[in-house]
């Protein structure tokens, strides 16, 4: 099920990218952060404090102003007119799609103790064959090749290597490396924790990039490397507690 959401969240957040502007895009896009919570408290009934809750809104900033500063190049004279069907619903089904599956993944790792390189795995593979399906049924439907993409995925299937050379295989292994590291984050901390480090990760390497490649950060990032340390310290340092614990704490 978590590998269903997340292929049916990818195929939303394309459709929605073509029929939304860029900020628009970005903001509601990163409200994942809130779902996710959401349904970790539906599923697992993880509750959050005030301050944890500021904290993650705190984040949500972070993530659109690093989203803006990525996308500051872009011509907004080019930007697509809201669309409501193609753009606000998808990307709204997309957050929640991604939060029900970042609860789904955590819940089966944490409370079933299934291994998180073995969910990992599970994911990638029930997901490349259920974004496999829509070639699948074109050839048993015969759908014309030009009426169909994934026909036509299909019938260049022989050029899917085509271009690729030995250094291809670092960007492969790394991501592969990512995903373990994420699922053994998601283990331990949480689906929520593993968003700031998403978040935090994005504003390293816009510094690194800057560092190697000599540009110039605009000051998005500078503003959302200051919220991300300052919603960290605000989570890490206020926890839930119940209100039994803390009666007998006073």
């Amino acid at each position: 099920l978590p590998a269903c959401t997340y292929a049916v969240q990818n195929v939303l957040i394309q459709v929605a990218y073509q029929h939304l502007p860029s900020i628009v895009f970005n903001l509601i896009n990163q409200t994942k952060l809130l779902s996710a919570a959401l349904f970790l408290y539906f599923l697992m009934g993880t509750r959050f404090s005030l301050q944890q809750c500021f904290a993650m809104m705190m984040l949500l900033g972070a993530a659109v102003l690093l989203s803006l500063a990525k996308d500051g190049g872009a011509d907004d004279s080019a930007a697509p007119a809201i669309s409501v069907e193609l753009g606000l619903v998808p990307v709204l089904l997309a957050s929640l799609l991604s939060g029900l599956g970042s609860a789904l993944t955590q819940r089966s790792m944490q409370q079933h103790k299934r291994d998180a390189a073995l969910v990992t795995m599970e994911l990638s593979i029930y997901g490349s064959l259920f974004l496999m399906l829509p070639a699948v049924w074109s050839t048993i439907v015969k759908t014309p090749v030009s009426e169909s993409p994934a026909a036509n995925a299909l019938a260049n299937l022989d050029k899917v290597f085509e271009g690729c050379t030995y250094y291809t295989i670092i960007p492969v292994v790394s991501n592969a490396l990512g995903g373990l590291l994420v699922g053994t984050v998601t283990k331990h901390v949480g689906g929520v924790l593993k968003s700031f480090a998403l978040i935090c990760g994005i504003a390293f390497t816009a510094f690194v990039e800057s560092s190697v490649y000599g540009a110039v950060l605009p000051n998005e990032v500078f503003i959302a490397a200051g919220l991300v340390a300052t919603s960290m310290a605000i989570y890490s340092s206020f926890p839930y507690v119940k209100k039994e614990a803390k009666a007998k704490t006073e």
